[in-house]
């Protein structure tokens, strides 16, 4: 699936102590029958429960730090330090791997992407891209980078017209422009500029200039080629080489150009109107770029429901999910929120954070009820879930689900109250009052 970044987070007493220490084949005896007792009680689940379900350690987190988890690190961030610092943490074992400080104090402070030999942190409007196993610096950009491929990133460099700076303390209404710079804008750039570089290195690849602002899709894993639409032209891009791999104009509609745009499965949506209101919807076939519907969308008046990954219709009063091929309505969802869920699903959720169900996409027909479950963290990578509720005052309870699947797989229990989890494939690190709990799940 390709996705849009539109550009225009028991206590018990203790025993009596013994006279004389018991003869050692007590404890085999004891013991023998202490895990019967366990295995009728509880069904086999201690044994099951420690397969799918166990500690890694702990990390420390600074009050007021954050956190983000990759596929096999965590990085801890420092903001309250003056510099601000950057933790890298291998996640199994755990086991500190390096840090480094802020060189400036630009907002925001946070890890942008990560693989295993670089990472790209951005402070602010610019990245610094991080040798991955030491830290130390490789180049630095003073606008963002995006990884296209393992080897191949992009930056855009967006020109404006002197004097449209927006001024945040005028409250002024109206759209603005330049999501990534510096400072926002009135009016839309004169020219966007997208640079392909050599990731390890920043050393320049290719240049693809187009008039305006302009918008980019990529691929939720890097791959060969991404999306720009700009306000004439819809054009496919290689990563690799920035050469066209395919392009064709888009047409003004009652007088105006193309919005926004986005990519979803093998479509790409060019929306014509304001941003949250009504307008003409254009599919293209992302292979080809030939149209393969267009509908005018109503005027949502305000409903907060959204789709993310997923063909929709938003009106006063519900959300109905379309066939991405053809534009047809296939059913109408009860929640407020869906998601993409794996090739054949979505996930219905009540405010981005609390599980409500999954669904066939195809049919609307529920496919695992949620109920009951708090909240729900996305798998990094995977077609998955880790979900969690308050099992007590004092412990939290978890389960994942994969996408497709039918139940819940209860996974154990975390003793302690959290206050936010991310999870990567067998990886779950939560927030608690003490520190950052690392766990492992099978499921």
């Amino acid at each position: 699936m390709i996705v849009a970044l539109i550009e225009l987070s028991l206590d018990s007493p203790a025993p009596p102590e013994a006279a004389t220490p018991p003869p050692a084949s007590f404890y085999r005896r004891a013991g023998l029958a202490l895990t019967v007792v366990l295995v009728l009680a509880l069904g086999g689940a201690a044994p099951v429960s420690s397969m799918l379900w166990s500690r890694l350690g702990g990390v420390p987190l600074p009050a007021g730090g954050d956190f983000q988890v990759t596929t096999d690190r965590i990085f801890t961030m420092d903001l309250d330090a003056s510099p601000r610092v950057l933790t890298a943490w291998q996640s199994d074992p755990v086991r500190r791997l390096w840090s480094i400080e802020a060189t400036g104090s630009g907002d925001p402070f946070l890890v942008r992407d990560a693989t295993a030999d670089l990472v790209l942190v951005q402070q602010g409007s610019s990245i610094s891209v991080l040798d991955g196993r030491t830290g130390n610096l490789r180049w630095t950009s003073d606008v963002p980078v995006q990884r296209l491929t393992g080897t191949v990133g992009v930056v855009r460099k967006e020109t404006f017209r002197p004097g449209t700076e927006y001024d945040p303390e005028s409250g002024d209404p109206g759209r603005l422009y330049g999501v990534f710079g510096d400072s926002l804008h009135t009016e839309p750039a004169l020219s966007t500029e997208l640079r392909g570089v050599e990731l390890a290195t920043g050393r320049p690849l290719w240049s693809f200039k187009v008039p305006g602002s302009a918008f980019t899709a990529w691929p939720d894993e890097p791959g060969s080629a991404f999306a720009v639409l700009s306000a004439q032209k819809l054009t496919l891009i290689s990563a690799e080489t920035g050469r066209v791999v395919r392009e064709r104009t888009v047409p003004r509609i009652d007088g105006q150009g193309p919005a926004m745009g986005e990519v979803v499965d093998n479509m790409v949506m060019v929306h014509y109107g304001a941003f949250g209101a009504g307008g003409k919807v254009v599919a293209y076939a992302l292979d080809t770029l030939d149209e393969r519907w267009h509908q005018d969308q109503p005027d949502p008046s305000g409903n907060p429901a959204a789709c993310y990954g997923v063909s929709c219709t938003v009106t006063r009063d519900n959300l109905v999910v379309l066939d991405v091929d053809t534009g047809e309505p296939k059913w109408q969802a009860s929640g407020p929120d869906i998601l993409s869920f794996g090739p054949a699903s979505v996930l219905e959720v009540r405010n981005l954070t609390t599980p409500v169900r999954s669904v066939s996409l195809g049919t609307g027909q529920t496919v695992a009820d949620l109920d009951g479950w708090r909240d729900y963290y996305q798998v990094r990578g995977e077609p998955a879930v880790l979900l969690s509720r308050p099992q007590d005052t004092r412990t939290t309870a978890f389960g994942v689900l994969r996408a497709g699947r039918t139940a819940v797989q209860p996974l154990g229990v975390l003793p302690a109250n959290v206050l936010q989890c991310q999870a990567a494939p067998g990886t779950v690190v939560c927030q608690t009052f003490e520190q950052l709990e690392v766990w492992s799940y099978r499921g």
